[in-house]
C-alpha cells in the first residue's frame, strides 16, 4: 500500500559507531552542544586571519587559510585549515568572529561524523542567538537545505562562547540532496555588494562574464547556464519549468517570506546558492538565515528601518510587480497558477509551525538549551538579560530594532489571514488509493483520489528520486477507474517502473490550490512494485566486516532475490552513474530464488569472480541495477557511510533502508539504532568471557536467539520459550567481537577472549 514518505529523513536516523556503546549522534544535532577548539600553531593568528580576510573586500572569503588543530568533542584533528568567514558578521576589530574549519585541508580523509567542513557563525545581530538555529529546522519541512545546531568555541584554551554550527553548502551537500555535484554550482553572493542594486538577483545580463562578478562559481564551468537561466526566466517565463524547479523555488520564496528573512533573495538578492541539477533544471538553496524573523530592517523598497508593525505587515507578495530588479519573485508570481502555488505553501508554513506556536514551543527549547552557556559569554554581543527576553519582546528602537520572536509572529498570522488569498476556500482532497496496493514492474496501475471545490485536479509521479514530476489530468468522468461520472472520485493511469514511483495530487479551483501530501513536491506518496531482485545491503567502508578471494577487504553490494524462481543475470548492468547505466555487466550469473550474491565494487575486474569496475563513495551517491532491457530494476540513494555499518533493507528484501549492522550474504536483521534499546532488556555475563556465558533478560521472553560473527554469519541460534535467561557454551568460538541478537532486535556485543 502506499505510503507517506521523504527521502531527506533517511539522513536524520539515529546511529552508533561501531564498537561503541554510546549513541553517535549526527553533527547537527540540535539537542546536543558539540564543543570545538581551535589551537592555532601561530601567536599572531588573529593578525593572519585579518589579513587574509581584508584581501578579500574583508568579506572573510576566498580560498587562503592558516593551520591549526583543531579538536571536536575530544577528537583531535591535526594540520586543519582555519579561515574567518562572514560578509557584516566578520569585524577585525571584534573578538567573536564566524569561522569556516576546513578538517582535510592539508591531511585527506579528515572527517568527523561524515562532515570535513564546519563552518561556524557567531549569532550576529541575533540577541536570541537561535534564529538560525531555528529557521533551518522549520525550513528543513519544506525544502532541501542545511541544518543548524549549537558549538561552544574555544581557541588556544579560551572559551570564545556559543556559536552556530552550519551546515555547508559544498558537493556533499549536492550529492546527498541532488545526487551529482559535478554541474554548474554558484553562491549568489556579489564580488562588491551594492546595496541600492540588484545583486545576485538573477537577472538577464547580455554579457555573460558580469555573471562571473555578481555571482561566486563553485563549479569548473556555467556561467552560460546561469545565463540561459536568467534569460528563459524573463523572456521564457510561460516555460520556465524546463529551467527551474519551479516547485522548490516557490517554497523558498515562502518560507523566507513567512519568516520575515529580508537578508536573502528579496531584499538585496544574495544568501543563497542555485545548482543545475541532473535533470537540466536549476534548484534555489536556502542559506544564511542568521537575521530572519525580523533581523533585517529592509526588504528592498524602504529607504529608512522598518518598524515593528512594518515586520508584522510585511505583504507576501511584496515584488510581485517588480519584474525587473526582483524577476524571480516578479516573473513566477506573474503567472496565476504559480502564485495560487506560492499561496498554498505560504499557508501551510504558517498553519504548521505558526498557528499552532510550534516556532515559539522550538525557540524556548533553543534558547534554554544554551542558556547556561550564554550566561557565560566572554564577548556578548548583547546583555543576557535581552537574550532570555527576545523570544518574546523587542529588543533595541531604530536600526537596532530585534523584534521578539513571538510579538512578530503573533500578529504576523492574523494579519496574513486578513488577506484575501489566505482566505480563499482550498480544494479539499482525501482517499488517495493506488488500484494495486503492490503493483508488477513496469504495469500500469490507477490512482484515484476524492476531490471537492476543484476545478482541475493533476497527478505528479515519477519512477526515479531526482527526475522531474510527469503531470497528468486525473478526471472524473467514470472513464478512467474513477467510479461514476461526477461522484467527486477522480483518476489517472500511469506505468509504474521497477523501482518506488513517488507521486501526489494537486488541486485547483481558479482562486486556490491544494496537494496533498500538503508539503508536494518536497514529500510524496510512494508505490512500490513487485520487488524481484534487489539491491539489498551494501558497505561502502569495509575496515574489517568481509574478506574477498584476495585477502582484501573491498566495498561490497549484496543482492537478494524475492521471487519464487532463479534469475539470470546475463546482460543485467550495475552503476554508479545514471548517465551511463551500463558502466558494468554481469558476467552469465543465476541467482537463486531467496538466495543471496555478493558483488566485490573495487574496480578490480581482473580478479576472480564478480568484482565491479568501480569503488562505492563513502561520502554517499546513487545505485542502479538495471536488466537486459535498459528498465531500471532498483535504485538506491544511500547517505555518508561509517566504517563496518552497512546501508540495507530492513526488513530484509524489502523494506526501507538504513544503517544496520552487517550482515554479509544474509538476512538483514539489525537497525544501527536499536542498540541502546538492547543494552537495556539484555545482559551478558561473564563479557569477555571464554567458557559458559549467561544472557539475562529482564523478564520472561519467547524469542529467537542468533549470535553472528563480525560479518553477519550465523554462529549459533536456538530458540527460547518462557525464560529469562540462557547459558551458551563460547569455548568453541575463535577469540574476537559477536552480536547476541533477538528476532524483536535487541542485541548485545559480546567478547571472546
Amino acid at each position: 500500500m502506499h505510503k507517506l514518505t521523504h527521502y531527506s529523513i533517511a539522513l536524520l536516523i539515529a546511529f552508533l559507531f561501531f564498537g561503541n556503546t554510546s549513541r553517535a549522534q549526527n553533527l547537527f544535532d540540535i539537542d546536543t552542544i558539540r564543543t570545538v577548539e581551535i589551537n592555532f600553531y601561530d601567536a599572531n593568528w588573529d593578525a593572519l586571519l585579518d589579513s587574509l580576510a581584508m584581501l578579500n573586500a574583508g568579506t572573510g572569503s576566498g580560498t587562503e587559510r592558516i593551520l591549526a588543530q583543531v579538536i571536536i568533542d575530544g577528537n583531535p584533528f591535526d594540520s586543519c585549515g582555519v579561515r574567518y568567514k562572514g560578509n557584516s558578521s566578520m569585524d577585525t576589530a571584534s573578538n567573536k568572529n564566524p569561522f569556516n574549519i576546513d578538517l582535510n585541508w592539508t591531511i585527506p580523509g579528515q572527517r568527523y561524523l561524515g562532515k570535513n567542513k564546519i563552518k561556524l557563525a557567531n549569532c550576529f545581530t541575533d540577541p536570541s542567538m537561535v534564529r538560525e538555529a531555528l529557521t533551518y529546522e522549520l525550513a528543513n519541512n519544506y525544502m532541501d537545505c542545511p541544518h543548524g545546531s549549537f558549538v561552544k568555541l574555544y581557541i588556544n584554551g579560551g572559551y570564545r562562547g556559543i556559536y552556530t554550527n552550519t551546515e555547508s553548502v559544498d558537493n556533499e551537500f549536492l550529492d546527498t540532496y541532488y545526487g551529482s555535484s559535478s554541474n554548474p554550482f554558484f553562491k549568489c553572493d556579489p564580488v562588491s555588494f551594492d546595496l541600492a542594486g540588484g545583486n545576485s538577483n538573477l537577472a538577464y545580463i547580455a554579457d555573460t562574464m558580469a555573471y562571473d562578478t555578481l555571482y561566486d562559481m563553485k563549479s569548473l564551468y556555467g556561467l552560460e547556464e546561469l545565463q540561459t537561466l536568467c534569460y528563459n526566466l524573463e523572456f521564457n517565463t510561460a516555460n520556465i519549468e524546463q529551467y527551474l524547479d519551479v516547485d522548490r523555488a516557490l517554497w523558498f520564496l515562502a518560507v523566507s517570506s513567512a519568516y520575515v528573512h529580508n537578508d536573502g533573495y528579496s531584499a538585496f538578492g544574495h544568501n543563497y546558492y542555485v545548482y543545475k541539477m541532473s535533470n537540466g533544471r536549476w534548484s534555489i538553496v536556502l542559506w544564511d538565515v542568521n537575521m530572519s524573523f525580523g533581523g533585517l530592517l529592509w526588504n528592498g523598497t524602504n529607504w529608512l528601518p522598518l518598524g515593528i508593525t512594518a515586520l508584522q505587515q510585511q505583504d507576501p507578495f511584496l515584488h510581485e510587480g517588480n519584474l525587473i530588479a526582483k524577476p524571480l519573485i516578479g516573473r513566477l508570481l506573474s503567472i496565476p497558477k504559480y502564485k495560487r502555488i506560492y499561496t498554498a505553501h505560504f499557508r501551510t508554513i504558517m498553519e504548521e509551525t505558526v498557528a499552532n506556536n510550534l516556532y515559539l514551543q522550538r525557540a524556548e527549547y533553543m534558547n534554554a538549551l544554551i542558556d547556561g552557556d550564554v550566561q557565560n559569554e566572554p564577548f556578548p554581543e548583547y546583555t543576557y538579560a535581552e537574550f532570555t527576553d527576545n523570544i518574546y519582546n523587542d529588543v533595541g528602537v531604530w536600526t537596532g530594532l530585534r523584534p521578539g520572536l513571538e510579538n512578530l509572529m503573533a500578529a504576523r498570522g492574523p494579519y496574513l489571514n486578513s488577506l484575501p488569498e489566505f482566505q480563499f476556500a482550498q480544494p479539499v482532497i482525501s482517499n488517495i488509493n493506488p488500484s494495486v496496493a503492490v503493483p508488477p514492474a513496469f504495469s500500469s496501475v490507477s490512482i484515484t483520489a476524492e476531490v471537492s471545490n476543484a476545478t482541475t485536479v493533476v497527478l505528479g509521479y515519477r519512477n526515479s528520486h531526482f527526475d522531474v514530476f510527469t503531470k497528468v489530468q486525473m478526471f472524473d468522468d467514470g472513464l478512467n477507474n474513477d467510479g461514476a461520472a461526477g461522484d467527486g472520485i477522480y483518476g489517472a493511469s500511469v506505468t509504474v517502473g521497477g523501482t518506488d514511483m513517488e507521486y501526489y495530487v494537486f488541486a485547483d479551483n481558479g482562486i486556490a490550490s491544494k496537494f496533498s501530501p500538503v508539503r508536494a513536491e518536497y514529500e510524496f506518496y510512494v508505490l512500490t512494485p513487485e520487488k524481484g531482485l534487489v539491491i539489498n545491503e551494501l558497505d561502502a567502508i569495509n575496515v574489517s566486516t568481509a574478506i574477498d578471494q584476495n585477502f582484501e577487504y573491498d566495498d561490497w553490494i549484496e543482492f537478494y532475490n524475492n521471487s519464487t524462481t532463479a534469475i539470470s543475470l546475463n546482460g543485467y548492468h550495475l552503476s554508479d552513474n545514471e548517465n551511463n547505466l551500463t558502466k558494468w555487466a554481469f558476467p552469465d550469473t543465476t541467482i537463486g530464488a531467496g538466495e543471496y550474491l555478493i558483488v566485490w565494487a573495487d574496480n578490480d575486474t581482473l580478479q576472480a569472480g564478480l568484482h565491479a569496475n568501480f569503488v562505492l563513495s563513502s561520502l554517499g551517491e546513487s545505485l542502479f541495477l538495471s536488466d537486459n532491457f535498459g528498465f531500471v530494476l532498483d535504485e538506491v540513494i544511500f547517505p555518508a557511510q561509517l566504517d563496518n555499518i552497512t546501508w540495507g533493507r530492513y526488513g530484509n528484501g524489502l523494506g526501507s533502508f538504513m544503517y544496520l549492522y552487517p550482515t554479509f550474504a544474509w538476512t538483514n536483521t539489525t537497525p544501527v539504532g536499536l542498540e541502546e534499546q538492547a543494552m537495556e532488556s539484555l545482559t551478558v555475563y561473564p563479557n569477555p568471557s571464554s567458557g559458559i556465558t549467561t544472557i539475562q533478560f529482564s523478564g520472561i521472553v519467547e524469542t529467537t536467539l542468533r549470535i553472528t560473527d563480525m560479518t553477519g554469519h550465523v554462529v549459533f541460534e536456538d530458540r527460547i520459550i518462557n525464560s529469562d535467561s540462557y547459558n551458551f557454551d563460547a569455548s568453541a568460538y575463535k577469540a574476537g567481537m559477536y552480536f547476541i541478537i533477538t528476532d524483536t532486535g535487541n542485541v548485545i556485543k559480546f567478547v571472546k577472549n
